[in-house]
């Protein structure tokens, strides 16, 4: 690299030939371009530094896959489900009003006649007819 006749140096060959408009709103679309990139680039670098943070606080390591550091994610993350699946249950069962309630009075039902026997000692009586009839239908029911 040499340098210009203003005592600045070339510019190197591998940018090949650099053309500077007369007019800077034809380098608006670059500089869009280059300040999206370089948003890009700010938002990765501070997600990356959030999550260093967060894993210096819990003591995890850099790499989940490390098998020198074991990580606590997976065991974190199967505690908050189970904490998370019981307390909905319990409040399932205690609160008043989210399950189906049961009915105040039972349904009607069919008549529930109250059974009576005859004494075992007595035969079995015949009636006018001659047939038998069971011990069950000499004494009325209510």
């Amino acid at each position: 690299m040499g340098t210009l006749g203003n005592g600045l140096p070339d510019l190197p060959p591998e940018w090949g030939e650099v053309v500077i408009p007369d007019d800077p709103a034809e380098l608006a679309e670059e500089a869009e371009r280059v300040r999206d990139e370089l948003r890009a680039e700010a938002r990765a670098a501070r997600r990356a530094a959030w999550r260093a943070r967060w894993r210096r606080r819990l003591h995890l390591p850099e790499h989940i896959d490390d098998p020198d550091q074991p990580s606590l994610v997976l065991p974190l993350i199967v505690l908050g489900v189970a904490v998370v699946i019981t307390l909905l249950s319990l409040l399932l069962i205690a609160w008043p009003g989210l399950t189906k309630s049961t009915p105040e009075s039972p349904q009607p039902g069919p008549p529930v006649r109250p059974a009576v026997s005859a004494p075992a000692s007595s035969p079995p009586s015949t009636s006018p007819t001659g047939t038998t009839v069971p011990p069950s239908e000499h004494f009325p029911g209510p």
